[in-house]
C-alpha cells in the first residue's frame, strides 16, 4: 500500500482523473446557466421584407428602391425623383446605388450617422457632377433594422413609420414649407394665420442634389422594436391611401410581399384623376 502512494505515476493518475472531473463539472454548470437565462444574448431581428411600386398616371418612374442584408442588419432605401426636373428618375438611382454601395463596403455598426450621413453628401456630389448646373434631385429615406432596433435618416417629403398594435406612426419629419411653418407655429414663432396662409405649399426645403444642401435629418436615438412590428418606408406617392386604409391593410393576414401588393393594387384601383409614382418597402420583424 506504501508502494501505490508513494508511485508517482499514481499520482498523476489520479491528478488526470480530477481534471477530467473539474471540466466536467464546468460544462455542466454553464449549460444550467444558459438554461437558467443567467447568460443570455439579445436575438438578432428576423426581417420578412415586401416591396411594390407603381408608377401612376406619371411618363415615368421617378421612383427607386433597393433593399439589401448582410452582417450589419437589413438595410432598405427608397428615393422618390423630383418629377419636376428632367432626370429624377436618374437622380434616385445615384442615391440608391450610393447607399447601398457604401453599406455593403463598411462596418455602420460603430457610428450609423456618419454611414448615413457620409453617403448622402457622397449621393449629393455624385448628382451634382452628373448634371451640373441643370437642376435634378431626389428625396431619400433609408434605414437599417438590426438587433431589432430602428436606425433611419430622411431628407425630402417621403416617408417612414412603424405600424405597431394596429396603428401606423410616423417617425421622421417632412422637410418641405408646409411642415416648416407647422414647426413655426407649433413653437409660437408665427400666428395661426400665417401659418395656414401656405400650408399647402409642399415646396421641398432639402433634397438630394440640391445646390444649398443641408445634412439629412439625424435620430436622437434608435427605435426599439417589436416582434410584430412593420417598418415601412414609401414615397408620397402612396398618401394617396389614407392612414385608416393603410391600416386597414397591414392588419390583414399574408406576409410582408402580399401586404406591399395589396397597397399597390389598392392605389391603382383608387378613383383618383391624378396618381403620383409610388413605392413602398415593408420590413416585418419577426
Amino acid at each position: 500500500m506504501q508502494d501505490i502512494l508513494t508511485n508517482p505515476y499514481t499520482w498523476i493518475a489520479v491528478l488526470s482523473v480530477l481534471i477530467v472531473l473539474f471540466v466536467i463539472l464546468c460544462l455542466v454548470i454553464g449549460r444550467d446557466k444558459n438554461k437558467a437565462g443567467k447568460v443570455k444574448r439579445y436575438p438578432v431581428a428576423s426581417v420578412d421584407i415586401g416591396m411594390a411600386q407603381f408608377i401612376g398616371t406619371r411618363e415615368k418612374q421617378d421612383d427607386s428602391f433597393g433593399v439589401h442584408t448582410n452582417g450589419n442588419g437589413t438595410f432598405a432605401i427608397v428615393a422618390d425623383g423630383i418629377g419636376g426636373f428632367m432626370d429624377g428618375d436618374v437622380a434616385s438611382r445615384i442615391a440608391v446605388d450610393t447607399f447601398i454601395e457604401n453599406f455593403k463596403m463598411g462596418n455602420v455598426s460603430n457610428n450609423i450617422n456618419f454611414f448615413f450621413n457620409s453617403s448622402a453628401i457622397t449621393a449629393n456630389e455624385r448628382i451634382r457632377k452628373q448634371f451640373g448646373d441643370k437642376m435634378c434631385g431626389t428625396t431619400v429615406v433609408a434605414a437599417i433594422v438590426a438587433d431589432r432596433k430602428l436606425y433611419y435618416t430622411s431628407i425630402g417629403d417621403s416617408i417612414i413609420s412603424v405600424f405597431r398594435n394596429g396603428r401606423l406612426i410616423p417617425v421622421n419629419t417632412k422637410h418641405n414649407v408646409e411642415s416648416y411653418l407647422e414647426e413655426l407655429y407649433m413653437s409660437g414663432k408665427i400666428t395661426r394665420e400665417q401659418a395656414l396662409g401656405s400650408n399647402k405649399n409642399r415646396r421641398l426645403m432639402n433634397y438630394v442634389g440640391h445646390d444649398g444642401f443641408v445634412n439629412p435629418e439625424e435620430m436622437d436615438k434608435p427605435v426599439n422594436l417589436k416582434v410584430g412590428d412593420k417598418v415601412l418606408l414609401y414615397s408620397d406617392g402612396v398618401e394617396l391611401l389614407s392612414q385608416i386604409e393603410m391600416e386597414d391593410i397591414l392588419s390583414r393576414k399574408g406576409n410582408a410581399q402580399q401586404k406591399a401588393e395589396i397597397i399597390m393594387n389598392t392605389i391603382v384601383y383608387k378613383n383618383a384623376k391624378s396618381k403620383d409614382n409610388s413605392t413602398v418597402v415593408i420590413l416585418d420583424i419577426h
